[in-house]
């Protein structure tokens, strides 16, 4: 039997390795170099080998794939939060497999482990979830298969990575969306508001609801104790989400003045439609504009774009892809009902307008003749939510346009 010898691999990690092979990579490591034979003597690359990583909460399912020989090297499950085990199999990889090339589903987990492994030297990609092949006959579903899959494909170059964007790009769209989710919030309560005075035969009818006169209504109603009780909780929650809703857009405010999100700001600020909060939400799920050679590829990765099924002389199209971001699709869309109207530059849009050059303010007015000519148009055809859809999509292309006079800032890209 040979006796096994401790040989060091990567960086402080450790292998074993038999003591024959140690020796035969001795000789050919110290033998001199034949020209005639340029692989004696010379010092051999390392091959790469690819990972899948199906990451959990609490677990991480690894599989290590070789397509030199078209073989599964080494299935392992280790816990999610113990970066020292996760040190120790990348070693173990490196020293007893090759060079390890990981990925891993992009999913709530975030980019922790991303982050972890690039740290430590070792290449990792985080895959968009909709460029993983789905075969429709399996049925079978475990981590261990899931990781094997993720290592095979992406050693195939079936797998599109996303852009991982930084720390603090993530945090100032946790800020942004969660204004959305405050509003969100807000729209619900004055609406069960609203339905529970309707359904006790109270409806206001001086004019619009949650208006200074709508409150002054409220408080002259006269009703039942616990219903009472029950309005007051739902008013009370009301100016509550009010305060949280201010707070966070003075804290938005304070983070669009800084250099990577204020020249692309105040650019998406030029059109109409798009304020400072949209405008921050659209820098922070769009991301670096350049990463778009054309505005139809931004079209798409915003999910504007019509589904397609055609065959042959048949061409069939339907909705819209839905791909993307649904915050930035949502904030276009609302954005394109403001070019339902006739042109024109209003006070506030003309205050916005001053931040940004003239070529900025020239595409801008050309957006809004273009976009009311096509709203007339298509509305004698289409449904209005159909047409205001492909009004954002003409949208995205001229936004593409003004921002591309952007200088490059180190904005993170957008996942």
């Amino acid at each position: 039997m040979l006796q096994d010898i401790i040989v060091r691999a990567g960086e402080g990690a450790q292998a074993i390795l038999p003591a024959r092979r140690r020796r035969l990579d001795f000789i050919l490591l110290h033998r001199p170099y034949n020209p005639m034979n340029p692989t004696i003597g010379a010092i051999p690359t390392q091959k790469s080998v690819f990972v899948g990583l199906d990451v959990h909460r609490d677990t991480i399912a690894a599989c290590v794939y070789d397509p030199a020989s078209k073989r599964v090297c080494l299935e392992v499950e280790l816990p999610s939060d113990d970066r020292a085990k996760l040190r120790k199999l990348m070693a173990r990889i490196r020293g007893s497999f090759g060079e390890p090339r990981c990925c891993y589903e992009a999913s709530s987990c975030g980019y922790t482990l991303y982050r972890t492994l690039t740290e430590d030297g070792v290449s990792c990609a985080v895959i968009a979830p909709s460029s993983i092949p789905r075969r429709a006959g399996d049925r079978v579903k475990t981590d261990r298969r899931d990781a094997e899959k993720l290592a095979r494909y992406y050693a195939a170059g079936l797998l599109t990575a996303i852009h991982t964007p930084d720390p603090s790009f993530i945090a100032t769209r946790s800020l942004v969306r969660r204004r959305v989710a405050l509003v969100e919030d807000l729209s619900r309560t004055k609406q069960r508001a609203v339905l529970l005075l309707q359904s006790r035969g109270h409806v206001y009818r001086a004019g619009r609801n949650w208006t200074q006169k709508f409150w002054r209504w409220l408080e002259g109603l006269v009703l039942d104790p616990v219903d009472a009780f029950t309005l007051q909780s739902l008013l009370s929650q009301h100016r509550m989400l009010e305060a949280q809703i201010r707070e966070v857009e003075q804290q938005i405010e304070e983070e669009a003045q800084k250099a990577r999100y204020q020249r692309t700001v105040q650019v998406l600020q030029g059109f109409r439609g798009i304020g400072l909060f949209t405008a921050m939400q659209l820098t922070c799920e769009i991301g670096d504009i350049r990463r778009f050679a054309h505005p139809k590829a931004l079209m798409a990765y915003l999910g504007l774009v019509p589904r397609e099924h055609s065959s042959g002389h048949r061409t069939r199209r339907g909705s819209i892809t839905k791909a993307g971001s649904t915050y930035a699709r949502k904030a276009l869309i609302s954005a394109a009902w403001k070019y339902t109207h006739l042109p024109r530059r209003s006070l506030a849009l003309q205050q916005r307008q001053r931040h940004c050059a003239a070529e900025v303010v020239s595409i801008s007015w050309k957006a809004q003749r273009r976009l009311h000519q096509r709203y007339r148009g298509l509305i004698q055809r289409k449904a209005p939510m159909k047409a205001i859809v492909a009004l954002a999509r003409e949208l995205v292309g001229f936004l593409w346009e003004a921002l591309q006079t952007v200088p490059p800032t180190p904005l993170a890209h957008a996942a």
